[in-house]
């Protein structure tokens, strides 16, 4: 009861340009990641999002158990060079949506949110590139912060370029260029729990290409809406992208 919907991703590499690297370096990690997998220098790294639909459903499914007895002993790592196994345990945590948005609207109640996650479009066949957003602000602040996020994300959402783009989502995104198209869609999600004096955010969003996402941060709209939220984070931002394995929604 309850349950919304399960996703797994795999990181390939990191974006660029949230490390403000000058704009000539943009996408220049984007694939790092798989390239140092296939040549035995990392292993495989996974997200793994399983969806409810509030806490108690959360509580009721006992999803930590499983973790613990399904998830864990299938994840080993073999480095190169040794014959013994390193145990990889999950690093979970349960995060609340805070707000959500796709091409068409703003999803900002919990029912409103509850029925974005229930028929994502995120599957495999659409190869579409997904980057999650890592940062940690001081708990004291967390009301603070989360008043910005929303502008924040509706700015992610609904910009592009070019902004007179005829079909109102821009143009695709190039090395050499810096057209975007808007994000098919994006999820900012709050930690339950504290670590220490931090509260970590996860900002999520999924694109049509690395390219799409790399130039929208160097769009003085976008770059305008973070900086009101940047004073506060303490650790990051790190941001990953990933490819969608495997996608279920709820029946």
């Amino acid at each position: 009861p309850g349950f919304l919907g399960i996703t797994l991703k795999q990181m390939v590499g990191t974006s660029t340009m949230v490390m403000n690297y000058p704009p000539q370096y943009k996408g220049i990690l984007a694939d790092a990641n798989e390239q140092a997998v296939q040549e035995g220098r990392l292993p495989y790294s996974f997200l793994l999002l399983v969806r409810f639909a509030d806490p108690a459903a959360l509580q009721g499914a006992k999803l930590a158990d499983w973790l613990h007895s399904a998830l864990a002993p299938a994840l080993a790592f073999t480095p190169p060079g040794t014959s013994e196994h390193t145990q990889l345990l999950p690093l979970a945590g349960i995060y609340a949506s805070l707000i959500a948005g796709d091409r068409k609207e703003i999803f900002s109640t919990g029912p409103a949110i509850a029925r974005f996650l229930a028929h994502q479009d995120d599957t495999p066949e659409r190869k579409l590139v997904t980057v999650v957003n890592h940062v940690m602000v001081p708990d004291k602040d967390h009301a603070l912060v989360e008043a910005k996020v929303g502008p924040l994300l509706k700015v992610a959402q609904n910009t592009f370029q070019p902004k007179d783009d005829a079909n109102d989502i821009g143009q695709p995104g190039a090395k050499d260029n810096r057209d975007y198209r808007k994000a098919m869609s994006t999820e900012i999600l709050a930690n339950t729990e504290t670590c220490g004096s931090l509260r970590s955010y996860l900002m999520h969003g999924v694109w049509e290409s690395v390219w799409d996402h790399e130039n929208s941060h160097l769009d003085p709209r976008f770059q305008h809406a973070f900086l009101q939220l940047a004073p506060y984070i303490v650790v990051g931002p790190v941001e990953p992208f990933y490819q969608t394995w495997f996608l279920e929604n709820r029946a």
